[in-house]
């Protein structure tokens, strides 16, 4: 089990290293975990719905849960004797509702390294003015410190946009590939929905 002071302890002296601009990028990294976690869920569900429905069709009209298959299920449930046109239209409408929340994962993708970078040029100018207004008797090693310590907001914002442009991608790419499949089993079985 991990010790909360020495966390805590370890999370201060990084915000200590990093300045100021730590904070916002430990609050992305904190809203790219928590998108992932629950989008990545959803998916898994959404997969194993996807495949059930694949196998037995009648498992269209069982209830499902809150992911994106069981959420246009759910819509074509409610809307069996509607006209296919609107049956479309709502299933859309779950489609990118799933979409725009996986699409801030691709905000904070490009978010964070302007982040990291505004917090190296906040650190730079204050270690260049420390320099520039004392009497420093190793002036280099100074500014190798501080340069060291400004440098960790660039790495903190690159850390938090790679892990938020690659689960973007990889969500995305399951959500197309979930829309997709449950699209073509639409068209072969619309006929067969309205008559039950």
């Amino acid at each position: 089990m991990v010790d909360l002071a020495s966390a805590l302890a370890n999370i201060l002296h990084l915000v200590e290293a990093g300045g100021g601009f730590i904070i916002p990028l430990f609050i992305a990294s904190a809203i790219t975990g928590a998108i992932l976690l629950e989008q990545t869920w959803y998916s898994l569900l959404a997969g194993r719905r996807l495949k059930k429905l694949l196998i037995d069709t009648q498992t269209w009209q069982q209830p499902g849960g809150m992911d994106m298959v069981s959420r246009m299920l759910q819509s074509l449930r409610q809307n069996a004797k509607a006209a296919e046109s609107l049956q479309k239209q709502d299933m859309e409408l779950v489609y990118s509702h799933f979409e725009r929340r996986i699409s801030w994962l691709n905000t904070l993708a490009a978010i964070a390294p302007m982040l990291g970078l505004l917090g190296t040029v906040a650190g730079m100018i204050r270690i260049f003015a420390v320099v520039s207004a004392g009497d420093i008797k190793n002036p280099l090693a100074s500014l190798s410190g501080g340069i060291s310590e400004a440098l960790f907001a660039t790495g903190g914002g690159l850390i938090v946009a790679i892990v938020a442009a690659l689960g973007y991608h990889y969500l995305n790419a399951r959500h197309e590939a979930h829309g997709q499949e449950l699209a073509r089993w639409y068209e072969s079985h619309r006929h067969q929905l309205r008559m039950q």
